[in-house]
């Protein structure tokens, strides 16, 4: 399985709003510029996160986004499918979708028996805990209390 560059945009985004330590709404252009990555794109990603109320979007000259609820209740797989859609955990490995054998297929089955466990293990990682490992590797995209966000030049 693969994670799209959405979804991980849309990681990082909601990193940046838990590490920027305000409780006011942060305007997309802020994460945007941040992230050196477009509003516009951007925006999209945050109102896919919104109709899965994982975050709350403001609106007027002082809105923006927070989240909806606690990062330790957000899992990567809330993040993935709210921007991916839902994961398809069993399909053809060769994408054929009218396979004579897929109900006798070993190959089939190895595949979907190892994305069910790795999409196991992303229902167990919270965003809360993805952040505080990105915060202690001091990745970059993540808010420090005190740095002013970056100017477009």
């Amino acid at each position: 399985m693969q994670i799209s560059k959405s979804a991980g945009y849309a990681v990082h985004g909601l990193g940046y709003l838990i590490t920027r330590g305000s409780q006011e709404p942060v305007q997309i252009s802020e994460i945007a510029n941040d992230q050196d990555v477009s509003k516009t794109y951007l925006a999209k990603i945050f109102q896919q996160l919104s109709t899965a109320r994982i975050v709350v979007g403001h609106r007027g000259v002082t809105g923006g986004y927070i989240l909806a609820r606690d990062p330790s209740e957000i899992t990567l797989v809330d993040i993935i499918e709210a921007v991916d859609g839902p994961i398809i955990r069993r399909h053809c490995c060769l994408g054929m979708f009218g396979c004579p054998i897929k109900t006798k297929c070993a190959v089939l089955d190895a595949f979907s028996e190892a994305n069910e466990k790795f999409v196991g293990v992303l229902q167990k990682i919270t965003l809360s805990e993805l952040v505080g490992d990105m915060s202690r590797l001091d990745a970059p995209f993540l808010a420090s209390k005190g740095k002013k966000p970056k100017k477009k030049k």
